[in-house]
């Protein structure tokens, strides 16, 4: 069979609308592509062609039309019979290890949640909390609505040569031995431990639960621990850290930037613990902020907090162009990769108080932005200490990368009066923070 001529096409007779799976594919030219989709209610398959020169598949990111994939079809009919779709949709991802691989490098891939059978929040802490084959099997599980026969086997995180031996480079490079500084343009620091003390790090039951109705049970993407242990056991408590943290400073601050908060855990507890206080959250996935919204309303603090569902670059022209209220303090708990970054930059550069605890090291969302930390190593040594960093089976070496990372993004603000500050790492393994222009009182 030849593929449909411009002519051919042109003389429409009639429209189809369906959805169905692909069974096969064939590159025919340079022009069109044929599949062969499967309908739910049908034995047989529709042959479709699908042109390669318009803009018909939506989302147009990537390739999607994979065997086994789901996808809603529109078009037309001609006077030959070919079906000429016009517009062509992802429904469900297919069970495929590279389709899954193409969308989990996208920037947006959180919004493709719906097609691997998951809201966004799920999708979000099951990347960020798990290694790329957990991910990948986890989310394969989900599509075909089985499980693996086979669990990926647990090995331990391995650590490369080549990463120790940058590693203990860049420590070297940044230490002071008894003949003073070496060279280098950043030095290694030590972490404080100001709240160790002063804070016990009870597992506490919220009144009002922030979680999705239903999701209490479910295990949850942080090892063995259901949703609602987890939330207990460690979001609670980090919360309750950055509250305390923030007590010790000299002036408290009135109006809070929170980068990345988007279901509120943080903000919600800021408002209710400093009345006075009005908090801005900004995050870019819209199911967390509407989730946050809720969970504002459902502990009376909605008036105090405002939810901006934009990208944080975006956000910060609009606060230098005067469109967004001034703030005087930033927080960041656990905002992804180089957000993190972003927001230390938008504190130092706007004179703002902040705590920011960074997560996800490896992860790059904001590019052309570059962190200022980048600018101490090469971009293999960036790599080899962020992947170190991750490698939480070896929480002694995790730590050691931690400390060399967080102290070239504390030397990258050294006018801030920026200090590395630690917590109690049962709350979580990435527990350093920078804290910056605060003075304990």
């Amino acid at each position: 069979m030849t593929s449909p001529s411009k002519a051919a096409t042109a003389q429409k007779s009639s429209s189809f609308d369906f959805s169905g799976r692909v069974l096969r594919k064939k590159n025919i030219s340079a022009e069109y592509l044929k599949l062969a989709i499967q309908e739910n209610d049908k034995e047989k398959s529709t042959t479709v062609y699908i042109p390669r020169n318009e803009p018909v598949c939506t989302p147009s990111e990537f390739n999607f039309l994979y065997l086994d994939a789901i996808i809603h079809v529109q078009g037309c009919l001609n006077a030959e019979g070919y079906h000429h779709v016009t517009q062509c949709n992802l429904v469900k991802c297919a069970p495929n290890i590279k389709m899954i691989k193409e969308i989990l490098v996208l920037p947006n891939y959180f919004s493709f949640a719906s097609t691997m059978s998951m809201d966004e929040e799920e999708l979000q802490l099951l990347v960020e909390e798990n290694t790329k084959k957990i991910v990948v099997n986890s989310i394969i599980e989900k599509i075909t609505g089985k499980r693996a026969k086979a669990l990926p086997r647990y090995r331990p995180g391995r650590i490369k040569r080549s990463d120790m031996d940058i590693l203990e480079n860049k420590e070297a490079e940044g230490t002071v031995d008894d003949n003073g500084p070496t060279q280098s343009s950043w030095m290694l620091c030590q972490p404080c431990q100001p709240l160790n003390n002063t804070i016990s790090f009870d597992r506490k039951k919220e009144s009002v639960v922030n979680l999705p109705d239903g999701a209490n049970d479910l295990v949850s993407a942080h090892g063995k621990l259901t949703r609602s242990e987890y939330l207990e056991t460690k979001k609670n408590n980090q919360a309750t850290w950055f509250i305390e943290r923030i007590k010790q400073f000299e002036k408290l601050p009135t109006r809070f930037l929170d980068v990345g908060g988007g279901r509120g855990d943080l903000a919600v507890q800021i408002a209710l613990h400093f009345p006075e206080a009005l908090v801005v959250v900004v995050d870019n996935n819209e199911s967390s902020v509407l989730a946050g919204r809720e969970y504002a309303a459902k502990c009376g603090v909605e008036n105090r907090i405002e939810f901006c569902c934009v990208n944080f670059s975006d956000y910060m022209e609009e606060y230098d162009a005067g469109c967004q209220g001034c703030v005087d303090f930033v927080l960041a708990l656990h905002a992804c990769g180089d957000l993190s970054d972003m927001a230390l930059s938008f504190a130092s550069s706007r004179q703002c108080n902040f705590i920011i605890c960074p997560c996800c090291y490896p992860k790059r969302y904001l590019a052309p932005f570059v962190p200022h930390w980048h600018g101490f190593c090469t971009d293999r040594e960036r790599d080899s200490l962020s992947r170190l960093v991750e490698l939480d089976d070896h929480r002694e070496v995790s730590r050691r990368a931690m400390l060399v990372v967080n102290s070239m993004r504390k030397t990258a603000f050294e006018k801030q009066n920026v200090e590395l500050e630690e917590f109690d790492d049962k709350i979580s393994k990435r527990n350093i923070a920078l804290v910056g222009a605060g003075c304990l009182s």
